[in-house]
């Protein structure tokens, strides 16, 4: 198949986050199977998919090439053309994903047969997952899995949209919920019930404070903003103005910088929320808080020294690494003791917008620089 006609196909699957990837997965399933090789198809949650194939010989040292085949809705965006039709103008192309990030993985399945024909001495490991959007939720599924590759793989490249720039730090994320619940009762009758709402604005006032502290203690001048950072998106609770509300929920976000431990977050949140539900439960021992872990994935930092930014500098013909502050499925796999970097087609500024497009040069660039990376790691 032609490559436009593999990134049609891509964009035409309306697979937006947490809908069932399966239509897209059994297309590229069905063309690698058409290759002579032997993909896999793995469920995560119900109907969505993630999708694992070696090519090349069963030795140490190859390399991933890692995209997720989801994306966000399309839903009260002004478009100019069909977002789930591919379009072409201006050296650009047009579609929903087109940039983030089916661009990269129409690039790969475009090279399979090329990859084929190679005598590779190191093996090319294709992951393609799902629910990258809402929290990197399928990768972390695939974990189990990718703990048991044999031979491991050496290298990762998470083809996200970096203007084909090499980044090799990016900061991660962790999303909480916070329930508050009290006693409710008439509001004439103030101190018969525990006002749930309360006692979650002394949590909220906790969160300026520990802002603050993350910004002052660890600051991190290689992104921006140079330092973690804390939102509250979303505030729930109460019913009627006269009944002192039993419960309150606030859902609120971490986004962490490598320098930045989990320990760190979970003791001060833990410890905040122990000492307001003690003051709730003096008042009514019925009174309790409730923490959830939503979701959260890592950050990424991977050193400068490691073979991998060598590897991919040199594919590139650049001499700089750089960083960015949203988040990718990077940090997995470096957890997993891959050496990985993200770089990939497309410009961040053009995702999730209406009329989000790629420019073809960077589609061209993508392949170069993937040419470039096969004929390095098989020296």
């Amino acid at each position: 198949m032609k490559f436009e006609q593999i990134f049609d196909k891509l964009i035409s699957f309306q697979t937006i986050s947490e809908i069932s990837n399966k239509q897209i997965i059994e297309f590229i399933y069905d063309f690698l199977k058409n290759q002579n090789l032997n993909p896999k198809k793995i469920e995560g949650h119900e109907g969505r998919f993630n999708l694992y194939c070696k090519i090349g010989p069963d030795r140490p040292g190859g390399i991933i090439l890692s995209g997720h085949t989801d994306v966000v809705p399309v839903e009260g965006q002004k478009w100019s053309t069909n977002p789930f039709k591919l379009s072409s103008a201006n050296n650009k192309f047009y579609g929903r994903g087109t940039c983030d990030m089916k661009g990269f993985i129409a690039t790969v399945l475009h090279m399979v047969p090329k990859i084929k024909n190679i005598k590779l001495i190191k093996p090319i490991h294709l992951v393609f997952s799902y629910d990258e959007e809402v929290g990197c939720v399928g990768i972390q599924r695939l974990i189990p899995f990718l703990k048991k590759i044999k031979p491991k793989p050496k290298f990762c490249i998470v083809g996200e949209p970096t203007e084909m720039k090499l980044v090799n730090k990016h900061k991660g994320k962790k999303s909480y919920e916070v329930i508050f619940r009290g006693v409710e009762c008439h509001s004439s009758l103030l101190n018969d019930g525990v006002n749930a709402i309360d006692y979650s604005n002394e949590f909220i006032s906790f969160t300026k404070d520990f802002q603050n502290k993350l910004k002052k203690n660890y600051l991190d001048k290689e992104f921006f903003p140079p330092f973690p950072t804390l939102n509250i998106g979303k505030i729930n609770g109460g019913i009627a103005i006269n009944i002192v509300p039993k419960e309150c929920s606030i859902e609120f976000e971490i986004r962490d910088t490598p320098n930045l431990s989990n320990k760190i977050i979970k003791k001060s949140i833990e410890n905040t929320l122990k000492v307001i539900e003690n003051k709730m439960k003096i008042k009514n021992k019925k009174s309790y808080i409730k923490l959830i872990n939503k979701n959260s994935f890592p950050p990424l930092s991977t050193s400068s020294d490691k073979e991998i930014i060598s590897v991919c500098l040199k594919s590139l013909k650049s001499n700089s690494t750089g960083t960015v502050s949203f988040g990718t499925e990077a940090g997995v796999f470096d957890n997993l003791d891959f050496q990985t970097v993200v770089c990939g087609p497309g410009s961040i500024k053009q995702a999730h917008r209406p009329n989000e497009f790629i420019e073809k040069k960077q589609i061209l660039k993508c392949e170069k620089f993937l040419k470039n990376i096969l004929n390095n790691i098989n020296q």
